[in-house]
């Protein structure tokens, strides 16, 4: 078991490294001069080249990497051009916002997709079978950015029933004076006890979260039908017919097992494609995370905060496949051998 962990903390630092190779010479050779925002408005020749002298971008490429390198072994990650704040303070303000939701996207991806994808494969061919999957194909193909506008035309414009955008209504979160402030707004709310600023906080989060939760919902929905399919092809699924047991009993008390390794690893990947769906869900709902600040600082040509805001999700996504890899020594006694 210590094997196999050392082993895959080997390979997350390796993709790590490979990332942040990537991320920085590709930032470095993006059109635009970051040093001209910095500086400021009409600066003049000698400005942008004392810029440059001051943010290192004089120096060779190697060198910058090699500094730059140094200084995020010691938790540093830059100054942001933009803001003209570190880098490392920015990201931590606005993790947990995109945590928050991703997390409870996925969750809802889960517990609406996963029994959905069972449900239709105990009914295939039938008429729910064929809704469902109509369903999912919905939730591939439709581009998410148009499906965030749309709810909020649909919730806020005309039927006035939840808010536009943000996290929480601001008075309320000034007035609530929460025991706990970890910047996960729900958690904090619960412990709080304040059902006004729960409800709130709820209204807020639900179109965004359902906005990503729809994108990823048809993918769980097609590897957890697929994969029940194929165990009901299975010999011990037709020797448990003749014992008398019905075909629901066999799904509810022993074929879900089957399907449990394919599903984790499609929610691990999708959690990586729910990140790349904040870039745009947030810009939408004008959600203050990562995606909000990765776009604003992609826009500026902010080459520390691109970097700082690539390696977080990446170190995010890396994780939580290292956290699967984890539950399949578990799940799956052939990984063990």
């Amino acid at each position: 078991m210590i094997k196999y962990i050392l082993k895959r903390i080997m390979l997350m630092g390796v993709v790590l490294f490979a990332v942040l190779l990537i991320i920085f010479f590709i930032t470095r050779t993006l059109p635009g001069d970051p040093v001209a925002m910095w500086v400021g408005e009409h600066p003049t020749q000698e400005q942008l080249e004392y810029g440059r002298k001051i943010l290192g971008f004089d120096q060779p490429i190697t060198v910058q990497f090699l500094k730059y390198f140094k200084g995020l072994l010691h938790g540093d990650l830059g100054m942001s051009l933009r803001t003209q704040q570190p880098v490392t303070m920015e990201l931590a303000n606005r993790f947990a916002a995109t945590f928050e939701l991703v997390t409870i996207a996925l969750i809802l991806a889960i517990l609406l997709g996963y029994p959905m994808g069972l449900y239709a494969a105990y009914r295939s061919n039938s008429l729910a079978d064929k809704s469902i999957r109509i369903t999912g194909y919905m939730g591939i193909a439709m581009p998410i950015f148009w499906l965030g506008m749309l709810l909020q035309l649909i919730f806020f414009g005309v039927l006035g029933w939840l808010p536009l955008q943000g996290r929480v209504t601001g008075y309320l979160f000034a007035e609530a004076n929460l025991p706990v402030n970890s910047g996960l707004f729900i958690l904090d709310s619960l412990i709080s006890g304040n059902g006004e600023l729960i409800i709130d906080i709820l209204s807020h989060i639900f179109l965004p979260a359902i906005t990503l939760a729809f994108a990823v919902i048809g993918i769980v929905i097609r590897v957890s039908r697929s994969a029940m399919l194929e165990s009901m092809l299975e010999p011990h699924f037709t020797t448990f017919l003749t014992y008398g047991f019905t075909p629901f009993q066999i799904l509810k008390n022993l074929m879900y097992k089957n399907t449990l390794i394919p599903t984790v690893t499609v929610i691990g990947m999708s959690y990586g494609l729910l990140l790349g769906g904040t870039f745009l869900v947030e810009s939408i709902f004008d959600w203050p995370g990562l995606g909000q600040f990765g776009v604003l600082s992609i826009l500026t040509n902010d080459f520390p905060s691109i970097i700082g805001v690539t390696l977080i999700y990446a170190g995010t996504y890396i994780f939580l496949n290292f956290v699967i890899d984890i539950l399949y020594f578990f799940l799956d006694p052939r990984v063990r051998l």
